[in-house]
């Protein structure tokens, strides 16, 4: 038995944070402080399937038997509660720590396709975006755990 997890959608349009940073990157295109150029060549190959195309992969595929899937969702400030005490809790602070750690994840591949001395002003503009749509909506990670079996 094999199990995975992985990051997913449970509809086809969800926002997602490559989506966030994609237009952030897009508004400072507009401002002239990303060149055209590099804003073209930038690409992030991440993808959240659906569970249809999940369950439909597998069985194009063949090699497995889905003995189970089941989804979960967590908040992308599902840790902050953790880090402060005592403390009322606004979206501007949500948003700042939610950059805080996909920073950690698309610095440096950032600062690979585009000026290192920008990276600070996409942050800055990815948590208020983020503290901005916190206002409309709750911001989830919608996770896919699988459980299957090799076929014989």
């Amino acid at each position: 038995m094999m199990v995975l997890t992985f990051l997913s959608r449970e509809m086809m349009y969800e926002i997602t944070s490559c989506e966030v940073l994609s237009t952030v990157l897009n508004e400072m295109f507009q401002e002239g402080l990303v060149e055209e150029e590099k804003l073209d060549m930038f690409d992030l190959p991440i993808y959240y399937p659906t569970i249809k195309e999940v369950r439909q992969v597998i069985m194009e595929e063949g090699s497995f038997t889905l003995q189970n899937l089941k989804t979960f969702k967590i908040g992308w400030d599902a840790n902050l509660q953790e880090d402060i005490d005592d403390c009322v809790l606004d979206n501007k602070m949500r948003g700042e720590f939610i950059a805080k750690y996909h920073r950690a994840i698309f610095e440096p591949l950032l600062i690979v396709e585009f000026d290192e001395n920008i990276v600070d002003e996409i942050f800055s503009r990815f948590a208020k975006l983020i503290a901005k749509l916190l206002e409309l909506e709750s911001l989830e990670f919608t996770n896919i755990v699988l459980f299957v079996t090799k076929d014989p």
